[in-house]
């Protein structure tokens, strides 16, 4: 089974100057919880999260309007082609510990995103998809991830008393 066959092909994306009150708006309102990147020609830059949305907010003195996508999403990016095998691309999400994978074709462009449920919803126990045995295992690799955050110097907001 092929990635585009179970992938979400009307995929919501964002600009990297986007500000992360506009991007949180667009999960929101789409109700997902990350937005591929995009530069003007639809190519994949990058990859914002609620989280990291939440992380940009609180470890910065400004409004979400004043915070750029660029400023909270992960520039390094792991994505799928539409061509490949489901499996090839859960063993990426479970190598990774990613739930999420942007979905792109040969030259880099985005055409969908591929998410774990995805994978739960249309590819476990089919013909030709993906062992049950083989997901779980894939889910436990991504959920036992410790996630790795950034140093970031907090300001000093305590009042002195």
């Amino acid at each position: 089974m092929r990635v585009h066959e179970i992938m979400a092909g009307d995929v919501v994306s964002c600009r990297a100057e986007t500000d992360v009150g506009t991007a949180a708006r667009s999960m929101f309102q789409g109700r997902f919880g990350t937005l591929p990147v995009v530069d003007v020609h639809g190519k994949v830059t990058g990859i914002i999260t609620d989280r990291d949305i939440a992380m940009a907010v609180a470890t910065r003195q400004r409004n979400a309007s004043h915070v750029t996508v660029h400023e909270a999403m992960s520039a390094h990016v792991l994505g799928c082609l539409a061509t490949d095998e489901v499996g090839a691309a859960l063993r990426l999400m479970e190598d990774a510990g990613v739930r999420r994978l942007p979905v792109m074709d040969a030259t880099g462009h985005l055409v969908g995103i591929l998410s774990i449920d995805d994978i739960l919803m249309r590819a476990v126990d089919r013909e030709n998809g993906i062992d049950s045995a083989a997901f779980v295992n894939a889910l436990r690799g991504i959920c036992s991830r410790p996630s790795v955050e950034p140093a970031v110097d907090f300001p000093d907001t305590a009042t002195p008393g």
